[in-house]
Formats: structure tokens, sequence, C-alpha cells
């Protein structure tokens, strides 16, 4: 559920040049399970540590069980032998286990940001859930960015 939520966070925080808008971006492409479009909506260090993630194609036949099993979907050595990390994206945003844990994408609201100087905060609440959820984003050009502290937590 922690990444189904840092996901759907991170999805919200991309909006045009301002954290709202950007992170509703994010959450677009994370509700529709575009993983170019998510590519585009976390930092270029997030990016990197999923480039370097990647790396589990050293060892195919250990990590296939493994993700299999987290994703609820059979891959094979050879297919995760093949992929780029635009495929791994998809896989996670495109399996069952993850798309059962996503609320409502209506569910999933901005109530507000802090930002000081080129991070920002993004606090959102998800209808139903008492507590509200935060998320940290980098800006990167005019675009406010998923940061790389969040995905390396998830994995």
């Amino acid at each position: 559920m922690k990444t189904v939520l840092v996901l759907v966070a991170a999805a919200g925080v991309v909006f045009a040049g301002s954290p709202q808008q950007d992170f509703d971006t994010l959450l677009d492409a994370v509700y529709s399970a575009d993983a170019e479009s998510f590519q585009n909506c976390i930092s270029t260090e997030s990016n990197g540590l999923i480039e370097m993630m990647m790396m589990i194609k050293l060892q195919p036949e250990d990590a296939v069980a493994q993700i299999s099993t987290e994703l609820d979907v059979e891959i094979t050595a050879e297919q995760l032998s093949a992929w780029n990390s635009t495929d791994f994206i998809e896989a996670i945003l495109a399996s069952p286990t993850f798309a059962a844990e996503l609320p409502p994408r209506q569910n999933v609201v901005v109530s507000g940001f802090e930002t000081q100087g080129d991070s920002t905060t993004v606090f959102f609440n998800i209808t139903g859930l008492p507590q509200p959820f935060e998320l940290l984003m980098v800006k990167e050009g005019e675009t406010w960015k998923l940061d790389q502290s969040v995905i390396q937590a998830e994995f």
C-alpha cells in the first residue's frame, strides 16, 4: 500500500509549472499506467535510480520469482533480461496488485504545498483515510518532479 500511495502522490505532483498541476500529471500517468509519462514526472536522479535497479537483469532467475509474486504477473527471465527502465515501470503500473491498491483517482485531492527553493512538499488527502499524506518534489527546469528519495524509499 505504501508503494501505491507514493506513486499516487507522485503522479499528482507534475502541474505545468506548479506543484499541484505537476502532481496531477503524475497521478494521471499512474492511473493510466503510462510508464513514459510517469518517467517524465520523476526527477533525473529517480530515473537513474531505476536504471540502477535494472541491474537485476544480471541475475534474472533470482529476480523473476520475486517480481512475479509481488506484481501478480508471470514474467520470464528472458522477458526481464530484455526490459529497459520504462518496461519495468510499466510492469509495476499495469500490475493487478498495484491497480487493486489504488484508491479511485477522484479521491486523491491536493490540500496544499510548501515550497522552499527548488523543492516542495505536496500535501494531499485520500477520501476515507483520516491522515493527510505528503510527497517531496524537486524542480527541474519549469516542472516539479518526484524526488529520488521517494523512489529510493520504495525500492
